[in-house]
């Protein structure tokens, strides 16, 4: 019975937002995505001292230069 009722209470919670995804078919899983990979580019560059160089490689990335061929780093 407990997980049922945690299950109430979570739907209660978003109700809104399952609502109107229903209404509307919209979610924002491409900006959840894209900040996913956003979040592991941070986690593996172990910070970057360049901001342009970042930004780059959250446009390669999220595919947003799309011209720029990707070449896999030997470790």
């Amino acid at each position: 019975l407990k997980p049922f009722i945690k299950l109430a209470r979570r739907l209660n919670r978003w109700k809104d937002g399952l609502l109107e995804y229903f209404k509307n078919k919209i979610s924002n899983g491409i900006s959840e995505g894209i900040n996913n990979k956003i979040k592991v580019i941070k986690r593996r560059s172990y910070g970057f001292y360049d901001m342009n160089y970042f930004f780059l490689k959250i446009l390669m990335a999220t595919g947003f230069l799309p011209h720029i061929r990707k070449i896999k780093m030997q470790p």
